[in-house]
C-alpha cells in the first residue's frame, strides 16, 4: 500500500482494515483525505487476496463530516476548482459503494454530515448504542447532495427528509431503526467480537457468488440514482458558493445565529 497521511492500512489475512487517522479533527474529512481515500480503493480493487475491507476511525470519533478549514477554503475557490472538488468527493463514495470487495464500517462516537454518506456507501455498518449522527448540513445552509444517492440506499425518503429538514442528532439504535445501521451494541469489545464472527461467516462462502450478488443487489437498487448521480458534483458546486451557505458558516465559526 501506498504511505498515506490521513489514513492508515492494517492487514490480517483477507482483511485490510482502513484507519480514518485525523483523530485530532474527530477524522473530519478534508481535500486530501478525500484524494487518499479514492487512492485506497483504487489500489485495492485489483488486490484479490483481500475480500473484505473494515473502515474505522482513530480516536474518539468515526468521521465528523467536512473540515473547517477545508470548507472555509472551499468558499475562495473559482468555479472550475470548486467543480473539480465536488467530483472528487462524489467519486470516493462511488468507489466505495461499487467496490468488488465487500465493506463494512466500525462506527463509534460523531458521525456527522459526509461521515453518514461514508456510513451509507458501506454493504454493511455496525455501531456502538452511544454513537451520534447527524445530518448537519442544513444547520449551515448546505445540502447533503453527494451523500443523498447512498442514503437512499439505506433509509426510505420519509425517513431521510425528515433526519435533513430537521438535523437532528439520533443515536445508535435509532440508527439501526432507519436500517442506517445494521445493528448496535453496547460498546466496541462487544461490536467487535460479533464483527468477527460475520467475518469468518463472509470467508467461508464462495468469493465470486459474493461479488456477483452484491453487484446485481447494487445494480437493481440504483437504477434510478445511476440517471441524477452525474448531476451531484455541479449542484454541490453550486451550493458551496452559494449567499446561504455563506452565510451559515460564517455564522457557525461565530457561534451566532444564521440570518436567514
Amino acid at each position: 500500500m501506498e504511505d498515506y497521511l490521513t489514513i492508515k492500512t492494517q492487514i490480517k489475512g483477507e482483511v485490510i482494515t482502513l484507519w480514518l487517522s485525523r483523530p485530532e479533527v474527530h477524522n473530519a474529512l478534508n481535500d486530501l483525505m478525500i484524494r487518499e481515500i479514492s487512492s485506497f480503493f483504487t489500489e485495492i480493487e485489483e488486490n484479490n487476496k483481500v475480500r473484505i475491507v473494515i473502515i474505522r476511525g482513530m480516536g474518539k470519533s468515526f468521521c465528523s463530516g467536512a473540515d473547517l478549514a477545508w470548507m472555509k477554503s472551499s468558499f475562495t475557490l473559482n468555479e472550475a476548482e470548486n467543480l473539480k472538488e465536488s467530483h472528487q468527493l462524489s467519486n470516493m463514495f462511488n468507489l466505495i459503494f461499487k467496490s468488488n470487495k465487500v465493506i463494512i464500517g466500525a462506527i463509534h462516537g460523531n458521525v456527522f454530515g459526509g461521515g453518514l454518506g461514508l456510513v451509507a456507501a458501506c454493504d454493511l455498518a455496525y455501531c456502538v448504542t452511544n454513537a451520534k449522527f447527524s445530518l448537519s448540513e442544513t444547520r449551515i445552509g448546505m445540502a447533503a447532495a453527494s451523500i443523498t444517492p447512498y442514503l437512499l440506499q439505506k433509509i426510505n425518503p420519509s425517513n431521510l427528509k425528515e433526519l435533513i429538514f430537521t438535523a437532528k442528532i439520533f443515536d445508535g439504535n435509532e440508527a439501526v431503526k432507519y436500517q442506517l445501521i445494521n445493528q448496535s451494541f453496547i460498546d466496541q469489545e462487544v461490536m467487535d467480537i460479533y464483527l468477527n464472527s460475520i467475518i469468518d461467516q463472509i470467508i467461508r462462502n464462495g468469493k465470486q457468488a459474493i461479488v456477483i450478488s452484491k453487484k446485481l443487489i447494487n445494480q437493481l437498487t440504483e437504477i434510478a440514482v445511476t440517471e441524477k448521480i452525474k448531476q451531484i458534483p455541479q449542484l454541490l458546486a453550486q451550493i458551496r458558493v452559494s449567499p446561504e451557505a455563506q452565510e451559515g458558516f460564517s455564522a457557525f465559526l461565530e457561534k451566532r445565529k444564521p440570518k436567514w
